[in-house]
């Protein structure tokens, strides 16, 4: 499964640039982090900006009509008729912020990517509503606090040189790759690819870089966040490895499919992925209703049995009521002056009476 890096992050903001000033028509939430904004972009048309807990992208699907949640219902009654005024990546987190605006009020809607995902409505910083209320060592994701995201020590978007030589200095990382990866937090893919165009053995050891080697790693990061968005979908045995914002040496052995937008291949991806997941999800409903099916039928089948059974039961008794009807009221008799043990005793052997249940004072009869 993709999963969006902040690299990736930043090219999709540029691509989505478009859509600053566009109205909010509707609010869709199909499911409890996933939310659909139907925008009007003037002069453009209508657009369907989908975001949930690990991606986001345009999209061209348009959601069913469902009862909305009371999540929904609010961003509705906050954002109705809004204009986005701003959307851009918080530092360089996986995470977006989209400035909305009413004639009376501003409001920020903020969607998490990363770990379980999550999106907020906030003002002025101050948590209104989010998708799910979090908790975690260090921040608090509830109404009537501010908000706060994780921060990393260095920013690769404002990433001097200086902090650059600071960053390997004191990184721990065993390699450069895992120090580019996760200190800077590029992800694995990217920190190949500096590695690659920097040619700096990737297995070095971050804080025993060169000068000239942290010069040109330096060179490569800064042409890594401006490159011109080239997207690809890369292949391997047909199958889709990767969905990037623009060529890498990294995959250039690898089947590549050039795309008009890096949004666009990520909805072809998300979409086909979300098909097969409901897929799975109707197979499972499916198979469950087959249950209930098969159980029934059997059901069926045991109660005509007993209900042939208790029939036959049925006309035995009427077909023998004068002979029951004198069986019982000799026993009856009999119970005045013995007790049921000893009635249980001089009936053994008994052509018709089979059993005698001392406790419950009944019997069992065998009716032929």
């Amino acid at each position: 499964m993709k999963q969006l890096s902040a690299l990736d992050i930043n090219y999709l903001i540029k691509e989505f640039q478009f859509l600053i000033n566009s109205k909010v028509d509707k609010i869709y939430l199909p499911r409890k982090k996933e939310i659909i904004l139907q925008l009007y972009a003037p002069s453009k048309g209508k657009y369907y900006l989908k975001i949930d807990e690990k991606s986001v992208y345009l999209t061209d699907y348009k959601p069913l009509s469902e009862s909305p949640s009371q999540f929904c219902l609010y961003l509705r009654k906050k954002l109705a008729n809004s204009r986005l005024r701003k959307i851009e990546q918080i530092d360089f987190e996986r995470i977006i912020k989209l400035e909305f605006e009413t004639k009376e009020e501003k409001f920020t809607l903020i969607a998490e990517l990363f770990s379980k995902g999550n999106i907020l409505l906030t003002k002025n910083n101050k948590i209104l509503t989010a998708s799910e209320y979090q908790n975690w060592k260090d921040r608090t994701i509830r109404p009537n606090i501010l908000y706060q995201h994780p921060k990393k020590e260095y920013n690769f978007l404002k990433l001097a040189e200086t902090k650059l030589k600071q960053a390997l200095s004191k990184s721990t990382k065993e390699n450069i790759i895992k120090s580019l990866a996760i200190d800077l937090g590029l992800g694995g893919v990217y920190s190949e690819e500096a590695c690659i165009l920097s040619k700096i053995d990737k297995e070095k050891k971050p804080n025993e870089l060169t000068e000239k080697e942290t010069k040109d790693l330096f060179k490569t990061l800064i042409k890594l966040k401006d490159q011109k968005i080239n997207p690809k979908i890369v292949y391997k045995n047909k199958e889709v490895i990767d969905l990037i914002p623009f060529e890498l040496e990294y995959y250039k052995k690898s089947k590549q499919e050039k795309a008009e937008t890096y949004s666009s291949i990520l909805n072809q991806y998300f979409s086909k992925e979300n098909e097969i997941k409901q897929k799975e999800k109707l197979d499972q409903k499916t198979q469950v209703i087959q249950n209930i099916i098969k159980s029934q039928k059997e059901d069926i089948k045991r109660l005509e049995k007993q209900e042939k059974t208790n029939k036959e039961k049925g006309e035995l008794v009427y077909q023998n009521y004068q002979l029951i009807d004198s069986i019982l009221k000799e026993l009856k008799d009999i119970s005045k002056n013995h007790s049921w043990k000893e009635i249980k005793d001089k009936l053994k052997g008994h052509k018709l009476i089979k059993e005698v249940i001392s406790k419950d004072k009944s019997i069992v009869l065998e009716l032929k």
